[in-house]
């Protein structure tokens, strides 16, 4: 039985409301703590303080699979992630894996970005802001966004089906990177202090600037933590450094222009009791 995905809101980071309103997948906790992480990520590529051949780039999805503790390998789920964001709002969805494909992360994407800007025109028809959402008493908005989602959510695949025929979507060769662009190894311990001079660089064919570095840098450790915080409640305990092997996190980036997709991937490993990860950026 699918379990189906969950979605959020967030005004500059700060949680608004999720539909559905049971917890689905994650606590409402954990979910408060993505929406400002994701956020942070968001910023960095709103801003262009990272960008590849001079475009900028926004986030089509993320893709985190799930860490292994040293002494445990136990299957666990993956996690994809939506998001997008305008003018300060943000909405974003979380599905299993194995419940979506790279037809329906398109649309997701797609989908998302036609309820934000439905959301936009509906408050500023009524004069409202972002942060009246939480205290209109009428719920114009919640309720229109729960209707939306219920009426998509009921035929999903066919739906996105339809809009991939319609918007000439191919993923079969569109979600396949094999051009290595940027490639660089650092330690755990000298990610986390934003040292990208530290970094052992095999490739860069972006010819990335410091400061673009040390914003790739910043997202990695964003990857990281945001790895830990999805995953920590099949643990007894947060997964911490010291105790994890592996893991691996990516985003999919689309150039806002040209539309090119850049695979960004990191990953966690541990080599004689010292933490690297492993940054690398593909076309």
């Amino acid at each position: 039985m699918e379990i189906g995905p969950l979605r959020w809101a967030s005004s500059e980071g700060v949680f608004l409301f999720q539909v559905p309103y049971e917890e689905r997948l994650f606590s409402l906790e954990t979910v408060i703590l993505l929406s400002s992480s994701l956020y942070a990520i968001q910023i960095f590529l709103d801003k262009g303080d990272l960008s590849f051949l001079g475009e900028k780039l926004s986030i089509l999805k993320l893709n985190f699979h799930p860490p292994f503790p040293e002494e445990e390998q136990a299957e666990q789920e993956r996690y994809v992630v939506h998001s997008t964001i305008k003018d300060g709002f943000c909405i974003q969805s979380i599905f299993l894996a194995e419940e979506i494909s790279n037809v329906m992360s398109e649309f997701e994407k797609a989908f998302l970005d036609s309820v934000a800007n439905h959301v936009l025109e509906t408050l500023d028809k009524e004069g409202r802001h972002i942060s009246d959402i939480p205290f209109l008493q009428n719920k114009v908005v919640i309720d229109d966004v729960e209707a939306m989602l219920f009426e998509i959510d009921t035929n999903y695949k066919s739906l996105a089906a339809s809009w991939s025929i319609a918007a000439g979507s191919d993923c079969t060769s569109k979600f396949n990177f094999a051009d290595v662009f940027y490639n660089g190894k650092i330690q755990v311990r000298d990610l986390f202090y934003d040292l990208a001079e530290r970094a052992m660089e095999t490739f860069d064919q972006l010819l990335l600037g410091k400061e673009e570095k040390i914003t790739l840098f910043k997202i990695a450790r964003s990857l990281l933590n945001l790895s830990g915080l999805l995953y920590s409640k099949d643990t007894d305990k947060k997964i911490t450094d010291e105790q994890l092997n592996f893991s691996h996190s990516e985003i999919i980036l689309e150039a806002v222009n040209s539309k090119k997709l850049y695979r960004l991937d990191v990953r966690a490993y541990t080599i004689d009791d010292e933490q690297f990860c492993d940054i690398t950026i593909m076309g």
